[in-house]
């Protein structure tokens, strides 16, 4: 798979997994376990891939993802 085309689904993925991932926990949760994911596959990784992706790519996608998580974690909740 191309690395265009990797991007191009990791991104949709992420933009799907914003828009409609509401439960406060779960935002707040998984957005901090994919910032330590990414931030150890940076460090850790190397010339691999995961299912056909890039493993580098993966890593530094999933700390955008984690970092936009948690910093909307309170997006839906309801304010008074």
């Amino acid at each position: 798979m191309s690395y265009i085309t990797q991007t191009l689904a990791l991104l949709v993925l992420g933009a799907l997994l914003i828009q409609f991932l509401k439960p406060y926990p779960l935002r707040k949760w998984l957005g901090l376990a994919l910032l330590a994911i990414g931030v150890v596959g940076i460090f850790k990784g190397g010339e691999q891939e995961v299912l056909g992706f890039d493993l580098d790519l993966l890593t530094v996608l999933a700390v955008l993802l984690g970092i936009t998580l948690f910093s909307t974690r309170r997006k839906f909740t309801e304010e008074d």
